[in-house]
């Protein structure tokens, strides 16, 4: 009985199952026959959907200019001074002097002195041509100005004495000389008689003044002054110690320590011109020299604009460096023709 009815069982379940299973293969069956141009095959591929291809835009081509091309610049090509130039020679000789001294081979030492020689050479050559050059022109000539003969010399230096002695006699007139001296002093007591010779000889009144309040040997000075710190503010340092000392109470520094009276006489003087107590052409006059007007410096200084424009027209700013010609045709004009 329990077999029976597992049969049943078994067929219930089969006829319940089967009937959409049949209704199934029917229907598939009639849709292969109609659509039987398919194919055996029941598998069907989907064909994906083509997408549209994007437009192309063609981009629009606008004309530009071409880029000028930038000049290739040329590489600057340094060039050393010229063989055997003064720039080489001052360059490179000590060059040479350091190889043979730190390697002294006959070459090393022999090129040394072959180049050594050379530059004698050219010194000497410079120093003949110079003499050329002077001859004949009153602004180089040395024997325009000072003869080297020794009877025209010596002539000359005793005018300029005569001139000296004639200019501090009459600035004796304008100023005296203050005397500072200690009485224990050496170089005072040399001094003292020297001063004494210029108070006679050129009129100076000499105004001594002891530091230590003590007179000098001799009583060269008897009629001292006692300093009242007169020395410590114009800065006396050492003995003896002259200043110049105007009418007008203007105080000016000749010595500390021992001079002779042309010394004396000359640094007066010298004095004198800087506070303008005398004038240039005074001065001059003092000077064993002849045709002091003829000045070069003097002359061109006052031209030295106009130089400056010639120096600009050169296109070398940057030295401001004239041509010879052009300088030597310049300085023939100002101090010949214009004068």
């Amino acid at each position: 009985m329990l077999r029976f009815n597992k049969k049943i069982l078994f067929a219930l379940g089969f006829a319940i199952l089967t009937p959409p299973v049949l209704s199934q293969d029917r229907e598939s069956n009639s849709r292969f026959y109609e659509r039987k141009a398919e194919g055996w095959f029941w598998y069907k591929e989907e064909i994906p959907e083509e997408k549209p291809e994007p437009e192309i835009v063609e981009p629009k081509i606008v004309a530009t200019a071409p880029k000028a091309e930038s000049p290739i610049e040329p590489k600057e090509i340094i060039q050393g001074p010229s063989v055997f130039s003064a720039a080489w020679f001052r360059e490179n000789l000590p060059k040479y002097k350091d190889k043979a001294w730190n390697d002294p081979t006959i070459e090393n030492v022999r090129v040394y002195m072959y180049l050594q020689r050379y530059a004698m050479d050219r010194s000497e050559q410079f120093a003949d041509t110079t003499e050329l050059a002077v001859v004949g022109d009153p602004f180089l000539d040395e024997e325009t100005r000072r003869p080297s003969a020794t009877f025209a010399s010596q002539k000359l230096d005793r005018w300029a004495g005569q001139e000296k002695d004639s200019l501090a006699r009459s600035i004796a007139k304008k100023a005296g000389v203050f005397f500072f001296f200690r009485s224990d002093s050496g170089a005072s007591r040399t001094q003292a008689p020297i001063l004494k010779m210029l108070a006679a000889r050129d009129g100076f009144t000499i105004l001594p003044i002891s530091v230590d309040g003590k007179p000098l040997p001799n009583d060269v000075f008897p009629n001292f002054k006692v300093d009242d710190g007169q020395a410590e503010k114009l800065g006396v340092n050492a003995y003896p110690a002259l200043y110049l000392v105007s009418e007008n109470h203007e105080i000016e520094p000749i010595s500390q320590g021992v001079l002779s009276l042309a010394d004396i006489k000359h640094r007066i003087i010298l004095v004198a011109k800087r506070r303008g107590w005398i004038t240039d052409e005074q001065f001059n006059k003092t000077k064993p020299i002849l045709n002091l007007d003829s000045n070069i410096a003097a002359l061109l200084d006052e031209q030295s604009y106009k130089l400056s424009n010639i120096a600009k027209d050169t296109n070398n700013q940057e030295t401001n460096f004239i041509p010879p010609e052009k300088l030597a045709e310049f300085i023939k004009q100002k101090l010949y023709e214009d004068n």
